[in-house]
C-alpha cells in the first residue's frame, strides 16, 4: 500500500466535502498531507519520520466535533479498503483512531 496515494485520496475526499472542508481553510495542504503521510507511515510500522505537533496541539482552537472525526475516520478505512489494505492495518487504523480521538475532537 502507498502511504501517499492513500493520504491523497484522503485528502480529495475530505476537502470535497463541505462538511469537513471549512477545518482546513487557510492551510497548507502539502505540507499537511507530508505530516499526515509520515506520521501514517509511523503508526503503522514504519520509519519514525513524524516531526510535527502532538495531535492535541496540532487540533487546539479547532472545535472538531465526535461527528466530523468519526467523518473522516470513514473516509480513510474507505480509502485503505479501496486500495486494499488487509484487515490487519485497517484494524490498527481502528484502533488508533479510537485511542486518539480525545486529542482531536473538542480540542
Amino acid at each position: 500500500m502507498d502511504v501517499t496515494t492513500a493520504v491523497d485520496a484522503l485528502y480529495r475526499a475530505v476537502l470535497s466535502d463541505s462538511r469537513l472542508a471549512g477545518y482546513f481553510t487557510g492551510v497548507d495542504i502539502e505540507g499537511l498531507k507530508q505530516h499526515m503521510s509520515a506520521l501514517l507511515t509511523q503508526t503503522l510500522g514504519g520509519p519514525a519520520g513524524y516531526t510535527g505537533r502532538d495531535l492535541r496541539t496540532a487540533h487546539a482552537g479547532l472545535h472538531v466535533s465526535a461527528g466530523h472525526y468519526a467523518l473522516v475516520g470513514a473516509y480513510l478505512i474507505g480509502v485503505l479498503s479501496a486500495m486494499q489494505a488487509g484487515d490487519d492495518v485497517i484494524g490498527e487504523v481502528r484502533g488508533i483512531l479510537a485511542a486518539v480521538e480525545p486529542d482531536v475532537v473538542g480540542q
